[in-house]
């Protein structure tokens, strides 16, 4: 695969990426303009954030798994044996959870609240069960047929999450029985009936990956997977776990911290655009990075795409900054108080992007044990930082938390990979790139502060002065590459 096909499957899933995840982000101000209950609201982004942590635990790694091992091995085999593996785990899963759905709900303060617990297990399930198929997509490249199925899910969940709180939730009907009074209850509706769909659609591929496992490649897979389940824990618990620990640490009532844990989320939910450019990224270069690991000049290939897409992020990072004013329109006015979050959690997705970008180390070199250990010691900086800034300044410490914990995470990759696997990072060009733009981005907004039209013109300059580099940079690239 060439670094142009990188960029032409980047731009595929980044198209797709990026009007399915701001279809979706449209549901947060939706929900915050018409489920005006903040509790409410809480603990839904409560509940996904253990959703994001069980995730995990459903997948076990297999995702990455069956990129490492396809490329080497037979990739029916593979693909039997990672999706026999995903399949009887989900199901083993969802089962306990079901059983257990009493004392999960007191645990978590939605006592009589059963329901959510098999709606989540249930879609819980039926989404991971389709992760290897869709993994098999990205690795055949055909990012068009991936992006299809994902965003016929999406909009499906779209229109009937519109449906049920248009139609249901605010009019006081019924649906199927269940109490429509329960926004979160119609929300989870919404989310389980694209997946049962999906699975519909991959029915035959997951029924024809139910084998009996090959014992030997099972136990290659599993050592190698291991370190991921943890790298994965760790790295979902830096993402979400200050939600919970706003809910428990915030000196308010249990409603008054649910409606600090709303405000928190839907502003969290404004640094979509620097999360679409990491994911569209990770779409394309994951299984780009697999593939090119044995050409002549894969590490110089492997710096420039960081240069490429510090660059990107950078851009996003000014532009976001400079109309965070204008960006948080789309929301119900209340929530505009936690708007001050957003510029510190920008910086901390691009740190973010940067070390899963320089984490291709260990997965490269079959250390992803070194990759746990990284994400591991960020997940204890993650929770520490919360435990002592929340009481002191509530949710602005979580901010501060997630980007303490992946900047350290990206030097800390950084360094160690250099050791491992030296990949020649350009790094006074890289580090110039991310202080520009916080300096250019914090300075333009303090004195143009209130002038949406001269903040416009700033950003525009900005993504002018960076369309000229990132010419530059790629006829740089192309002259390194050749030689």
């Amino acid at each position: 695969m060439s670094l142009k096909t990188l960029f032409r499957q980047t731009l595929i899933y980044g198209g797709s990426t990026i009007l399915i995840r701001f279809a979706n982000w449209g549901l947060t101000p939706y929900y915050s303009q018409l489920i005006l209950n903040k509790s409410a609201l809480g603990t839904y982004a409560i509940l996904m954030a253990d959703v994001a942590l069980l995730n995990i635990i459903y997948m076990i790694g297999m995702e990455t798994s069956y990129f490492r091992f396809a490329k080497d091995n037979n990739p029916d085999k593979v693909f039997q044996t990672t999706q026999t593996t995903v399949f009887l785990n989900s199901l083993f899963l969802s089962v306990i959870l079901a059983l257990l759905a009493s004392p999960i709900c007191s645990l978590l303060h939605i006592e009589g609240k059963e329901v959510y617990i098999y709606l989540i297990v249930g879609t819980l399930f039926l989404e991971n069960i389709c992760n290897i198929p869709f993994a098999k997509l990205r690795l055949n490249g055909r990012p068009i047929h991936f992006s299809m199925i994902k965003m016929f899910n999406i909009f499906l969940n779209i229109a009937l999450n519109i449906i049920f709180i248009s139609m249901y939730y605010k009019q006081g009907r019924p649906l199927l029985g269940l109490d429509s009074s329960d926004p979160v209850l119609l929300i989870f509706i919404a989310n389980i009936v694209p997946w049962f769909l999906t699975a519909c659609y991959f029915s035959k591929q997951i029924i024809q990956g139910l084998s009996s496992i090959d014992k030997a490649l099972f136990a290659r897979i599993f050592k190698y997977s291991i370190p991921l389940i943890f790298v994965g824990l760790a790295g979902m618990i830096n993402e979400v776990i200050d939600r919970t620990m706003l809910d428990e640490l915030l000196n308010g009532t249990v409603s008054e911290n649910r409606s600090q844990v709303a405000i928190y989320n839907v502003n969290f939910k404004l640094a979509i655009i620097m999360v679409l450019a990491i994911q569209a990224f990770r779409m394309g270069a994951e299984p780009y990075f697999f593939n090119q690991a044995k050409e002549k000049n894969s590490k110089l290939s492997y710096a420039v795409i960081m240069d490429f897409f510090i660059i990107a992020c950078c851009m996003i990072l000014v532009v976001t900054n400079l109309n965070r004013e204008l960006v948080c329109l789309v929301n119900e006015s209340s929530y505009k108080e936690g708007l001050i979050i957003l510029p510190i959690l920008l910086l901390a997705k691009l740190f973010l992007g940067v070390y899963y970008n320089a984490s291709i180390w260990f997965k490269l070199t079959d250390n992803t044990s070194k990759g746990a250990i990284i994400t591991i010691l960020g997940a204890f900086i993650t929770i520490g930082l919360n435990y002592i800034l929340i009481p002191k300044i509530g949710y602005l410490g979580s901010a501060y938390a997630t980007l303490g914990c992946y900047s350290f995470m990206a030097f800390v990759g950084i360094l160690w990979g250099q050791k491992h696997y030296p990949i020649p990072y350009h790094f006074t060009y890289n580090i110039l790139w991310i202080i520009v733009s916080v300096v250019y981005s914090t300075v333009v907004f303090s004195i143009f502060q209130g002038s949406i039209f001269k903040l416009i013109l700033m950003s525009i300059l900005f993504l002018t002065v960076g369309a000229f580099f990132t010419w530059k940079r790629w006829n740089y690239a192309r002259t390194i590459l050749a030689e």
